[in-house]
């Protein structure tokens, strides 16, 4: 059998330092709420005793004895190297490899990793010198985005200069990158890629030296990984789960590869995680002062399976310990083998008196804690035999989920390193549901009719009908048409597109081996002719911290509802039209090209800006570099080019990288003033982004930088994005951007009058869920009313109408007047049902001219007042508005019931909201107000 290696197997560049108590060694089970990869991704287990048994014979690697389980290999293991890429034989294949002729390979027989020459950098790297790519050097095939050492809060990178490569003790290799990074560029950094010759972690050590002449504090010494194709996870947590928290680790699981990223001595790092990345931050010195040193060290694995077991594994030897292996064999009922199935095989750790599960350090005194379970992610394979796989010894009950089918009770076994332990698992017959979901565009029909209506793009969401959880990740069918794999049971079933349309639900009894089949009709209900329903930032796998796929992208787009879609990843254009043509999709989803600028080290710090529309076939793929120059100068830059475009700003990074805002402050007390140097008709920032992805707190303190703009007399359109990076928990078209256009067909949409709507006619909506628009005699929202006082005062009425879904909820809506609200809000109740089945109401609000009243004069960036306005005296009691001087309007709706069952997560987020662009009012009839001049 094999025995435990007789000294800890760390990488080589580290093998010197013993792993920390319940360190490095703990690792291995810590993955204890693990998901499976959002992309619905899975992994071939080798099968058969050969295959199993050589998967186990890579842990020998001849330093201790084997026995006759593994014979020993045949020489020394070759030196790991480094070589440059020379032409595409050279790179790594995979979704996201990016290593390009230049680059430089570090690799051994176990894995190559790929790290960027020297000059611009790739993604939301200022630099080359990081790692970009990485796989199993079998396989080949990487999933990574990449990983950009971080310096400091907030987040700074080094900017390297120089690189060196050469060749250390024992057979291993380094690459080694050196530049300056920190405020001032005072700091000079280090960094050392290391790979021994039978590593399968490539060791990441960074050091800093402050060259400057005063401390330097708040460094933050750590990594921000873009997982790129890979899925992140994290113990305790659950995916795409944001806060910062201790953890052992952090890890990214694809479908053929997965990747963990812990401290070399084991010690926990701080982490947080979003849709697409990982933040983790390894030390943090009080301060380093003039002349002083600070240094961490961090250890890249690349596990050869894409499946957090194979995450677990990987780190339990790297912590020192020796695994076995489990054999898994699926019957039936009956007890007859199961052909190869789809799913997860669950190892869930069993906790034994005076013992750690599965290679945990147990607490002094008493029993082990409960680790949850991992998973073993399976395809369906040709040809027979039990799965085999690696795993950390241990006591573990076995379970399954997937293919339609559950476990029969539960089987347990005993893994013990360096052995190869059988169990076998009964499994229920295989249930399916059939469905059918169509637009209905007529009349409901009557009970026993043929389902009416077309097919439809749609998200169904399932739930266990009985506890109300959900029951895996929410599907997508383009052509209305679906069969599901259901276990028996009860369930519900919820199909859905996006907040203009009703949802269909049903209840559904699945009989063990049975199929069953329903039909759903939903119906567009709400009524947003003249509006195109606009996701203005979205990103796919292109960008390094986003994981989606392009038809993904696209998929996912048209079953929330979404007409139009601007694909802005980073510093690069992405074309999404070839994916929306071969999903057959171009009547219902417009995408438009655009590009994600980052401030760099000479940005003003405004956050991110977005350009569209681009051209992909202009020079350098039609992306812009925003380096080392003012925001002013870029926006020039932008304005030369041929045609016009929308420049859009956000000062919030919604789901992605924390990189996206570098050295950018958020919510600064001056940023108001900086952003109106920015902002005017014509020729500065045309829209600025209020609402980003589920961000409520940024959202209102966004609010209050647009009512400071407005009242410096400085127009923009304020917009909404989900600034996307993922599909579950990141729903494109939450929120979105309703665009007044003359034509709303998003098959015939005409980029050009959306442009112009976006930066002149300002006419929008942005929302969730509610749909609210606002009209002052012929002008509405993001137009100018002249309503010309007389000697007398002047009463006009103000006309809001709120429509909605009924699924969606509408309790209040608030009236502002010049960013203050104007009286307690008014109560919605849905008066009336349109015949399509929209619940509206309609509220007139009083308009006095020439009255009392009105708005004392307010300095920019005042936080007087919350994001939606505080009261003021003197305004009344019942909502008349008074106006004395040109100022603008704005009605904001909210609700008080999460959108559920479309959406899942924190119920604060994902409550109903809703808000009209300024109406301009004009009240001494000059034909402008506060910037804004009235239509011809």
């Amino acid at each position: 059998m094999i025995r435990s290696p007789e000294r800890p197997p760390l990488p080589s560049a580290v093998r010197g330092r013993r792993p920390r108590p319940g360190g490095l060694a703990a690792l291995a089970l810590a993955c204890a709420t693990c998901a499976p990869p959002a992309q619905n991704g899975s992994v071939v287990v080798s099968s058969g005793a050969a295959e199993r048994l050589g998967m186990l014979c890579r842990w020998g690697h001849g330093d201790a004895e084997q026995g006759e389980l593994c014979p020993r290999a045949d020489g020394a293991a070759r030196p790991a190297r480094v070589r440059r890429i020379a032409g595409p034989a050279d790179a790594l294949s995979g979704p996201l490899a990016a290593g390009r002729p230049g680059d430089h390979v570090l690799e051994n027989d176990e894995i190559a990793v790929v790290v960027e020459q020297l000059g611009p950098g790739a993604g939301l790297a200022e630099s080359g010198g990081h790692v970009i790519d990485a796989a199993d050097a079998r396989a080949r095939r990487d999933e990574l985005g990449q990983i950009v050492a971080r310096l400091g809060a907030p987040a700074r990178q080094a900017v390297y200069s120089e690189l060196a490569t050469g060749a250390g003790e024992d057979g291993a290799a380094w690459i080694e990158v050196r530049g300056r990074g920190g405020a001032g560029g005072a700091l000079s950094v280090t960094t050392r890629y290391t790979l021994g010759p039978r590593d399968r972690a490539l060791v990441i050590a960074t050091s800093i030296q402050n060259d400057g002449g005063a401390p330097i504090e708040g460094l933050d010494l750590g990594d921000v990984v873009h997982w790129g194709a890979a899925a992140p996870i994290a113990p305790a947590s659950a995916p795409g789960s944001r806060g910062e928290r201790e953890a052992p680790y952090v890890a990214g699981v694809g479908t053929g590869v997965a990747y963990a990223l812990a401290a070399a001595d084991g010690a926990p790092l701080r982490a947080r995680s979003g849709a697409g990345f990982s933040d983790a931050t390894f030390a943090r010195p009080a301060a380093l002062p003039p002349g002083g040193r600070a240094a961490y060290q961090r250890v890249l694995a690349v596990a050869p399976r894409g499946d957090p077991l194979a995450v677990a594994t990987e780190l339990f030897f790297l912590g020192g310990g020796a695994p076995g292996g489990v054999a898994i064999e699926l019957v039936d009922a009956r007890g007859a083998p199961l052909p190869p199935l789809a799913g997860k095989v669950t190892l869930t750790p069993i906790a034994e008196q005076g013992a750690a599960p599965a290679g945990g350090a147990a607490p002094a005194g008493g029993a082990a804690p409960a680790v949850g379970a991992i998973d073993l992610w399976l395809r369906a394979t040709a040809g027979g035999g039990p799965l085999g796989a690696e795993a950390p010894p241990g006591l573990y009950e076995v379970g399954f989920e997937g293919s339609g089918r559950r476990a029969l009770g539960g089987a347990r076994v005993r893994i013990r390193a360096g052995e190869v332990a059988p169990a076998r698992l009964a499994l229920s017959g295989a249930g399916r549901l059939a469905l059918s979901v169509r637009e209905r565009v007529g009349p409901a029909p009557a009970a026993g009719s043929a389902l009416p209506g077309r097919p439809t793009p749609a998200k169904i969401s399932l739930f266990d009908a009985t506890t109300g959880r959900a029951a895996a990740p929410p599907l997508f069918t383009l052509s209305g048409d679906l069969e599901i794999p259901l276990p028996p049971g009860q369930h519900r079933v919820v199909a859905s597109r996006g907040p203009e349309f009703s949802i269909a639900e049903a209840t559904v009894d699945i009989a063990e081996g049975g199929e069953a089949r329903i039909e759903l009709a939903i119906a567009r209900v709400v009524d947003t002719s003249g509006y195109v329903a606009c996701d203005l930032r979205q990103h796919t796998a292109r960008s390094a911290d986003a994981g989606a796929s392009a038809a993904a992208r696209v998929a996912s787009s048209a079953v929330e509802g979404v007409e139009c879609a601007v694909a802005s990843e980073h510093h690069l254009v992405a074309d999404l039209a070839p994916a929306v043509a071969e999903l057959k999709l171009g009547g219902r989803l417009r995408t438009i090209p655009g590009d994600e600028l980052t401030s760099a080290r000479g940005g003003a710090g405004l956050g991110s800006v977005s350009v569209f529309p681009l051209d992909p076939a202009a020079p350098a793929g039609g992306a812009l570099r925003w380096r080392d120059q003012t925001a002013g100068a870029l926006l020039g830059e932008v304005r030369a080019l041929p045609g016009e475009r929308v420049i859009q700003v956000s000062l919030a990074s919604g789901g992605g990288s924390p990189l996206h805002a570098l050295e950018a402050p958020r919510g600064a007390p001056d940023l108001g003033a900086d952003l109106a140097a920015l902002v005017g008709e014509g020729a500065g920032i045309d829209a600025l982004e209020v609402w980003t992805g589920r961000e409520i707190a940024a959202r209102d303190r966004a609010l209050e930088e647009l009512w400071g703009l407005l009242r410096a007399s400085r127009p923009v359109t304020p917009t909404a994005t989900s600034d996307t990076h993922g599909l579950l928990g990141a729903e494109p078209g939450y929120p979105r951007t309703y665009v007044g256009v003359a034509d709303d067909d998003p098959g015939r949409l005409d980029v050009a009058d959306l442009v112009a709507g976006l930066r002149r006619r300002r006419d929008v909506v942005i929302t969730n869920g509610p749909f609210v628009t606002m009209r002052l005699g012929e002008a509405r929202q993001g137009g100018v009313a002249s309503v010309r006082r007389g000697a007398r005062r002047e009463e006009r009425s103000l006309s809001i109408r709120v429509e909605r879904a009924p699924w969606v909820d509408a309790r209040e809506l608030h009236v502002l007047v010049g960013g203050v609200a104007n009286g307690a809000p008014i109560a919605l109740e849905g008066a009336r049902a349109t015949p399509a089945g929209a619940l509206v109401d309609e509220i007139a609000i009083p308009v006095v001219v020439g009255g009392g009243g009105g708005r004392p004069p307010m300095r920019l960036g005042s936080r007087d007042g919350g994001g939606l306005g505080a009261s003021r005296s003197g305004q009344s009691a019942h909502g008349a508005i008074a106006v004395a001087e040109d100022t603008f309007v704005v009605a904001i709706v909210r609700g008080r019931r999460p959108l559920e069952p479309v959406l899942a997560g924190a119920p604060d987020e994902i409550l109903p909201f809703a808000m009209t662009a300024p109406l301009w009012i004009d009240a001494d009839g000059d034909g402008r107000s506060l910037g804004r001049a009235a239509a011809p």
